[in-house]
């Protein structure tokens, strides 16, 4: 299968390092993976829908990996809740991923669009409003937590996204997972989900190495930084605020990506 084209712009070194910098801080600050970032900003550079999503998820396990030992090193992980979101992450995910390949650039953003509406009236409504409503069973808990990995990794493989924009709200809401640890455990299973994703769409030959590299080391050295951070801002104050900010970002992409139309990768 051809290689899909490489960015249609000059590659600047200094766009992408203040790219990887933004990536960090909000993994770091709201345990998403960066994609919210990075598929927008590379798409505006002249990348291709699917390569931005392609190359963002290559880039996100690097800052993921980075963030979840932060985490961790603060015992704000939940590793048996992340693993099962983990589990349930590479199903969707891999599905995501090559129904990508099927899909045209603007069908892509309109979904990137939604998923980034979605998690910010979310955000915006406020931090921990809930204690969890999945309680009966460990079995039952647990069917819950797959099927929460599930969708966030269908979200991920089609938008180029973690999926910690699904994974983070699901758990505050119905698992009753505190804020900060919902946020380290996002990270954890977007490992898992990135991973996956990244190895269909390496065999479709989407990812940008170069641009990949300077992405994931930058964004896995800002990324502990603003974990601490994190652990010291109201995690309310940070959900609302990020909140509106996809709001806006996601009524512009979806209003840009209803315009012209763009072809499916051969």
């Amino acid at each position: 299968m051809e290689a899909e084209p490489a960015a249609r712009m000059e590659f600047s070194w200094w766009l992408m390092l203040a790219i990887g910098v933004a990536t960090g801080l909000l993994s770091g600050l709201l345990g998403v993976g960066g994609g919210i970032v990075m598929v927008p900003a590379l798409v505006a550079l002249g990348y291709t829908r699917h390569r931005a999503n392609a190359t963002s998820l290559a880039s996100i396990v690097l800052v993921a990996a980075a963030g979840t030992i932060s985490f961790a090193t603060a015992e704000s992980v939940d590793w048996r809740v992340g693993l099962f979101l983990g589990l349930g992450g590479i199903v969707g995910s891999t599905a995501g991923a090559t129904l990508m390949k099927r899909l045209s650039g603007p069908t892509l953003g309109i979904t990137f669009g939604i998923v980034l509406l979605l998690a910010g009236l979310r955000m915006a409504i406020g931090g921990e409003l809930a204690t969890g409503t999945i309680t009966n069973s460990e079995i039952w808990r647990s069917t819950v937590e797959i099927l929460i990995g599930v969708l966030a990794g269908i979200a991920s493989g089609l938008a180029g996204v973690g999926g910690g924009t699904v994974m983070v709200p699901a758990m505050v809401f119905l698992l009753g997972v505190g804020q900060h640890t919902a946020e380290g455990t996002s990270l954890l299973a977007i490992l898992f989900t990135a991973l996956a994703a990244t190895r269909v769409n390496v065999g479709n030959g989407y990812v940008d190495w170069r641009a990949m590299g300077i992405l994931g080391v930058v964004g896995a050295a800002t990324a502990p930084l603003a974990t601490l951070l994190a652990l010291q801002i109201p995690a309310a104050t940070l959900s609302r605020v990020f909140g509106l900010f996809l709001i806006a970002l996601a009524i512009q992409t979806i209003v840009k990506n209803r315009k012209a139309p763009e072809p499916v990768p051969a």
